[in-house]
């Protein structure tokens, strides 16, 4: 979606910005904004990169014409010239085309990716209800209706999680594809904040603390929330920095 009046304000949220409502935004499992920011070597590639392209347009298929008219008479070459030369060159195209994706083969892996429906097995449905929990208690502090931790959050959670374990070609959803798609929900809600601290309730100094600091708050008000303020296992504050993104 582009913004309202051609340029996005920060210091707005995004249902102002767009000019759709919270409750059409928040059926999208992920939101990004991705900002047009003044760069001098990005603009100036971006400028490069449309400028070639321009100037090289039409010319493309004089080139593909002019090497199949080479690769012909290599080939007849090769025909009458010694046998090595043709397996050489036979064994840099390959290793040239090892380098790239094809187009078909991403097809075909998109194809199978497909056929899988993941299931979500007993012993992680508990591992999501805590996860969500969890989440809504962290949260319930949060005034921004944006990025509140909804039933719909949790069930985009669900659809990320299943998409994951399609990419493995898997029939059953794992532990790991679900703080995945919880990382990156925050990542999606982190793009919509504004840096300045001026919409958000003074995010400035949390932005301004080092990674260690943010993560030992994470802990923290976890803690406070599930009402063990002692201490918190190796194996829960990893996945509570995950989840945050970290």
């Amino acid at each position: 979606a582009n913004p309202l009046y051609g340029r996005y304000n920060r210091h707005k949220s995004l249902s102002e910005n767009v000019n759709l409502p919270n409750s059409l935004l928040s059926r999208f499992d992920l939101l990004f904004l991705i900002l047009d920011i003044a760069n001098v070597d990005r603009d100036m590639a971006l400028a490069r990169h449309v400028t070639l392209v321009h100037q090289n347009e039409g010319l493309d298929k004089t080139d593909d014409r002019e090497k199949e008219d080479d690769s012909d008479g290599e080939d007849d070459m090769d025909e009458d010239g010694p046998a090595d030369r043709g397996t050489s060159t036979a064994a840099t195209k390959d290793d040239d085309a090892t380098d790239i994706v094809t187009p078909r083969v991403v097809r075909e892996y998109i194809c199978r990716a497909r056929r899988h429906q993941p299931v979500v097995p007993p012993d992680v449905a508990p591992y999501i209800v805590e996860a969500y929990v969890s989440l809504r208690l962290q949260e319930k502090r949060s005034s921004n209706d944006q990025t509140a931790m909804t039933a719909r959050q949790l069930l985009s959670i669900l659809r990320l999680s299943q998409a994951l374990a399609r990419l493995r070609f898997s029939d059953f959803v794992a532990r790991q594809d679900v703080d995945e798609a919880i990382r990156l929900t925050h990542m999606s809600k982190a793009s919509l904040e504004d840096p300045t601290g001026s919409a958000s309730g003074g995010l400035e100094s949390t932005v301004r603390e080092d990674v260690t600091s943010r993560i030992f708050q994470v802990l923290r008000e976890y803690s406070a929330a599930s009402g063990n303020d002692q201490e918190v296992d190796f194996r829960t504050a990893e996945a509570m920095a995950i989840r945050k993104g970290f």
